[in-house]
């Protein structure tokens, strides 16, 4: 994708050459062998087109994600252990920039919350992506080496109540 290339223009060309397909595509029977090859011509180009569009709407996502994990600097889980997994609770502390109205602009500023349900989900994101080595190492044990797994096993264990075989809290 080239800098020219936006989304708005590449569905504009999409949109032009689907609209130039079905015209060519009326005049095949009368005009034979160049209209199939214009046919072609313009298929090609309509892929061609797609996989630009394709790729500049992935190539918006990813920069649209890295736009809001920079506003995060750092982040913090501090454990107060209970006699299992379930009981324990969780204090996640994270600096985000935060707009200050007398500095005018933003600036890092300290958020808290109490238990990961109550985490703002871009921080979660940036807990999972960015800084998996912040999770509990209790609830890292669920699924050692896969954070988002992890994170997902303890979360749903905590809205049943139980571990997955219903026998006991972990």
């Amino acid at each position: 994708m080239t800098n020219k290339d936006t989304l708005a223009a590449i569905a504009i060309e999409i949109e032009t050459l689907s609209a130039e397909l079905l015209k060519v595509n009326n005049y095949i029977d009368i005009l034979g062998k160049p209209a199939i090859d214009k046919a072609n011509e313009i298929d090609k180009a309509l892929k061609d087109a797609k996989d630009r569009f394709a790729a500049a709407l992935a190539d918006e996502q990813v920069e649209a994600r890295t736009q809001r994990l920079a506003r995060f600097s750092d982040i913090r889980v501090e454990v107060k252990p209970g006699d299992n997994l379930l009981r324990s609770s969780f204090t996640i502390k994270y600096m985000k920039d935060t707009w200050d109205m007398a500095a005018k602009a933003s600036l890092p500023k300290q958020h808290e919350c109490d238990g990961f349900s109550a985490l703002d989900d871009d921080a979660y994101e940036y807990l999972l992506t960015e800084k998996p080595n912040a999770i509990p190492a209790s609830i890292m044990a669920l699924a050692p080496g896969k954070p988002a797994e992890a994170m997902n096993t303890y979360l749903r264990a905590k809205q049943r109540g139980y571990v997955g075989n219903g026998f006991a809290p972990f």
